[in-house]
């Protein structure tokens, strides 16, 4: 089927600055604010890409169903990045344990995080994160924010998925509810 005219406007706010430039079959946009500056690439572009009057325009004409979903992936993916470099996102994980007392550390120059003693582990759990994400670690609660939605959502997602007991190792969930669990704020 399709799509005659689909197009999608997204405004970028007065106190950030956006460019795009051409880029070898595709396109690059860098958004500046008062939090950090993002830099995408997309690349291999079957929609249109305009940025004219402080505004990002994406359009397309008589498309199929794959470009008009593309339509919507970009502006998604613009509106997280202006979101990113003026609000900023936090996820959070809570750290549940009721037979052994897990703790969580945070080494920012290997840019890892343990977790110890999660299900009596003699061995520590090793989770790598990104830099540009800050994590604290208050009580059972661990914070993690940055302007890069994916990347802040990587390492919670990375740290509730290394702390799940599977194969033979694995426990009755409605006994063993020990782990590390993302929260939403």
């Amino acid at each position: 089927m399709k799509h005659y005219a689909i197009e999608k406007i997204i405004e970028v706010p007065e106190n950030t600055t956006a460019s795009l430039t051409p880029v070898r079959g595709g396109k690059t946009v860098q958004i500046k604010g008062p939090k950090g500056e993002l830099v995408r690439t997309f690349k291999q572009l079957k929609v249109q890409l305009f940025f004219i009057d402080n505004k990002f325009v994406i359009q397309s004409f008589f498309g199929n169903k794959a470009e008009a979903s593309m339509v919507g992936t970009i502006a998604g993916h613009l509106t997280n990045m202006i979101k990113g470099v003026t609000e900023g996102f936090t996820y959070k994980v809570r750290v549940i344990t009721s037979h052994f007392p897990a703790t969580v550390e945070i080494q920012e120059q290997e840019q890892l995080i343990y977790v110890k003693n999660l299900y009596g582990r003699r061995d520590p759990i090793r989770i790598p994160f990104d830099k540009s994400v800050k994590i604290t670690v208050k009580g059972d609660m661990v914070t993690m924010t940055g302007i890069d939605i994916e990347k802040v959502s990587q390492a919670a997602a990375r740290l509730a998925e290394a702390t799940r007991l599977r194969g033979r190792r694995s426990k009755d969930p409605t006994v063993f509810q020990d782990g590390l669990y993302v929260v939403y704020p």
